[in-house]
């Protein structure tokens, strides 16, 4: 139980005689004087004179504690509600005060100071916490703080002149908040479990593409050493007990059943010759001459005689994604001396190789060739040359499967964002020919780091499956200017001492690309280029894509030719960006 804080000591009668000494006081100690009537007079906490004490209409002398008062309440069995009033906080409050108004505290007749400060606490807190969630105990704390910064004075004669306050939710409210933070909690962690997922399934769908595509090129590269012949089932047949012979016995009784039904097939037809031969002798429609002619065909659907030609199965082919080799020169065998061809045969062909021609083999490398093309806002009127263009190239590119076994292509679209329009791939009919769409200004910063990710990602698994990889080269297409800070993301894409997968970059402008920009990002000024000022831009981007064109499969051949030099003219239409700086 909280110990009462009287305020006045002592209640006395004033001694009237003119012998009789008013009491002293103390500096914490104010007098106040009551008349008979109940009127109160301070006289600043002093003592009555003499004359005072025998003359005057004061008959009772109170002593008034004015000294200063620290307490710490906790308000807990009235705890002060949160807005809404549904949560409370549990308040300890340090509070000091004192009597700035003795004569006032007399005439209310407070005995017990707590009570009075106590009570006006509690009603000037909840006034102040009903603003705050129960959330908020730290903001709530600080408004308290600024009401009371100052000297607060009491009706009652009393100033609250220091107060610090300390707010926790009750059990409910705890409760609550644990709740809540856990909530919050577990969705953090389910969106980082989700991101985890989520790239997981992209990296394992990468990584089965890949096996895939290893597949496909693995059973090409089989079929076009094979020649490109048609197979038999039994062919066939074997050719699937080599890689898989767990499937052994299946496979062998498929195979009987079709070599029976292949014989059955056979007799049936021998059977229906022979009795059409048997119908047309007997009705006398063959002559001599035609029974010499007939019979061998006949006997040989019967199996006597000469044998017969065996059936073939339908053939499984399958195009290979490899350059088809030359086709070889048909020279006709010399006939021995003294002989004389036989009539009605054809000369015998022998099929030589063309020394002078080369063609890609494993061992002379691959070249990754990333294209990053601007469709940015600002090239909005040109987005659809830009995808016509492209398309056009991966046409070309096909039709020279020769040279392009030995490149890798890459699209990316260059906006706010840059976006993957195709990955890094061999260039082969079934690929995928990418489009482009006009969407946010050209973040380049944005390019060189999505260009430094997939590089880092993809050099590593070529090598694992070429023996020899190029250096990359990037061709950018731009039509627009920078809306960001490209330089820092830049020079850690192009640096070789810290980039080991470092790129060339050949850069072209046109339309709204200043030159200075296109001169900036090509990592050699020979290899950067501006559209011609006044031209036409639609004009100059279709000798562009006619250019690049040419370009890569240049790089194609030179790199089958053994040479690895990065050589490139400049479009029609178009010049070298450093002149125009």
């Amino acid at each position: 139980m909280t110990q009462p804080l009287n305020l006045i000591l002592n209640v006395t009668p004033v001694q009237r005689g003119l012998f009789d000494r008013s009491a002293g006081t103390t500096p914490d100690v104010a007098v106040v004087y009551a008349t008979g009537s109940g009127d109160v007079q301070y006289f600043g906490g002093r003592p009555l004179s003499k004359w005072e004490q025998t003359y005057g209409a004061y008959r009772t002398r109170y002593d008034v504690d004015t000294g200063d008062h620290r307490r710490t309440v906790e308000l807990r069995s009235s705890p002060l509600p949160s807005r809404g009033d549904y949560y409370f906080f549990i308040a300890t409050v340090d509070v000091a005060f004192r009597v700035h108004d003795p004569a006032q505290v007399v005439r209310r007749n407070i005995k017990d100071a707590l009570p009075v400060v106590y009570g006006f606490l509690k009603t000037e807190l909840r006034t102040i916490t009903r603003g705050f969630g129960i959330e908020q105990s730290t903001q709530a704390e600080e408004a308290i703080r600024r009401r009371f910064a100052g000297p607060v004075e009491l009706p009652d004669g009393l100033t609250i002149f220091e107060l610090s306050p300390r707010l926790l939710p009750d059990a409910e409210a705890s409760r609550y908040l644990q709740e809540k933070v856990e909530g919050a909690r577990q969705l953090e962690n389910n969106v980082v479990r989700h991101q985890v997922n989520v790239q997981q399934s992209l990296q394992q769908g990468e990584l089965d593409r890949m096996q895939q595509m290893a597949r496909i090129q693995a059973t090409q590269m089989e079929l076009t050493a094979m020649g490109g012949q048609e197979m038999s089932a039994r062919q066939m047949a074997m050719l699937h007990l080599a890689r898989h012979p767990e499937d052994t016995a299946k496979v062998m009784a498929l195979l009987l059943d079709h070599e029976q039904a292949e014989l059955q097939r056979q007799d049936q037809q021998a059977i229906q010759a022979t009795n059409l031969f048997k119908f047309l002798a007997e009705q006398g429609l063959f002559q001599s001459p035609d029974v010499e002619r007939v019979v061998p065909a006949v006997m040989q659907h019967m199996g006597i005689g000469t044998a017969p030609a065996p059936i073939q199965a339908a053939p499984w082919t399958q195009p290979s994604v490899l350059p088809a080799a030359p086709a070889p020169a048909a020279v006709t065998a010399p006939a021995a001396p003294g002989t004389v061809p036989a009539q009605g045969k054809p000369p015998a062909v022998v099929l030589q190789q063309d020394p002078g021609s080369k063609v890609w083999k494993p061992a002379d490398g691959v070249q990754p060739i990333y294209l990053v093309v601007d469709e940015s806002d600002a090239v909005l009127p040109y987005i659809g040359d830009l995808t016509d263009g492209v398309h056009a190239l991966h046409e070309t590119l096909l039709q020279a499967g020769d040279v392009t076994a030995a490149l890798r292509l890459a699209v990316l679209g260059l906006a706010d964002e840059t976006a993957t329009r195709r990955p890094l791939e061999p260039i082969t009919a079934g690929g995928q020919s990418p489009w482009f769409s006009a969407r946010g200004p050209a973040r380049y910063g944005s390019a060189f780091e999505t260009l430094m990710d997939v590089i880092d990602q993809d050099i590593p698994m070529l090598k694992q499956e070429q023996p020899k990889v190029l250096r990359p080269t990037v061709y950018l297409l731009s039509g627009s200017n920078a809306a960001d800070a490209w330089d820092s993301a830049y020079q850690r894409l192009t640096d070789r001492g810290t980039h080991r997968y470092a790129p060339n970059i050949v850069a072209c402008g046109f339309g709204a690309a200043p030159a200075t920009l296109i001169n900036r990002i090509a990592t050699d000024p020979a290899l950067g280029f501006v559209m011609e000022p006044g031209a036409d831009a639609h004009a100059a981007l279709g000798q562009y894509w006619r250019s690049l064109a040419r370009q890569i499969l240049a790089s194609g051949k030179a790199l089958i030719d053994g040479s690895t030099d990065l050589t490139y003219q400049p479009p029609a239409g178009f010049r070298l960006a450093r002149e125009l700086v």
